[in-house]
């Protein structure tokens, strides 16, 4: 669904990325996690189309991620929600399809339901918590139902509980809809929890260092957190990390 090949980024004399290659296939959600400054987000603008490599090429879906933006094939969400504050919960996530044209695919309406924000429908941001905020984000991003999600940092802002909570729910989410999911964090536990595979980044400039493949069945819910198997998955992520970082002092 999305291959980078020898993708390098430069910004002027920072050198971001340096020959990255990875391939990410249908339905499977791929975390990259690494040092602050390693790439992670870079890497996930190229695959939006966002910003154009330096060198080497990423296909979308055997396309240029441009033609799979412009086809509406990609939802992008950020650290910070992108909604406007002179709108409702449900307003926002409407103009996505406003935007896309895309009026015959998800119910912004059933989609905000099933998020838990049935009661919410007329609220304006301001109004909601960053919870609750994060979550119309999410279904602002999902509602033309695209392939391929990017996630970005979604709940970096968020305190540790109502984090957790999140990710149990956008798991959930993604179990049922077997989205393509790309999703970028600093948290290894968040990684583990939700991931197929969790991709390893150097410090900058941004190299794959590992990859690994997670093997925890699914659903994963928050109590899975204190289980032995989830432990050692952790430890395993966390001690390829510490080694990328050292690999690169």
């Amino acid at each position: 669904m999305i291959e980078f090949s020898q993708v390098s980024k430069q910004f002027g004399d920072v050198e971001a990325l340096e020959e990255v290659s990875l391939t990410i296939q249908d339905g499977e959600f791929v975390t990259l996690i690494g040092p602050s400054g390693c790439g992670k987000t870079t890497m996930l603008r190229i695959a939006a189309g966002l910003e154009a490599p330096s060198g080497g090429r990423v296909l979308v879906n055997g396309d240029t991620p441009e033609n799979a933006c412009s086809q509406h094939q990609i939802g992008v969400a950020f650290q910070r929600p992108a909604l406007l504050a002179s709108r409702t919960a449900l307003k926002n996530v409407r103009m996505t399809l406003e935007i896309t044209g895309r009026e015959g695919a998800l119910s912004p309406d059933e989609l905000l339901t099933d998020f838990g924000l049935g009661d919410f429908h007329h609220h304006y941001p301001h109004q909601l918590s960053g919870g609750m905020q994060q979550r119309v984000n999410i279904a602002a991003a999902l509602v033309h139902n695209p392939a391929i999600l990017l996630l970005d940092e979604p709940f970096g802002a968020l305190d540790e509980l109502t984090r957790e909570s999140m990710g149990e729910w956008l798991g959930g989410v993604l179990n049922r809809s077997s989205k393509t999911v790309i999703f970028v964090t600093h948290s290894v536990e968040e990684a583990t929890i939700l991931s197929d595979r969790v991709v390893v980044l150097s410090a900058r400039p941004g190299r794959i260092a590992e990859v690994i493949e997670i093997g925890l069945p699914r659903p994963r819910s928050k109590a899975f957190r204190t289980d032995e198997n989830f432990l050692r998955e952790v430890a395993r992520v966390r001690s390829s990390l510490y080694q990328a970082v050292e690999l690169s002092a």
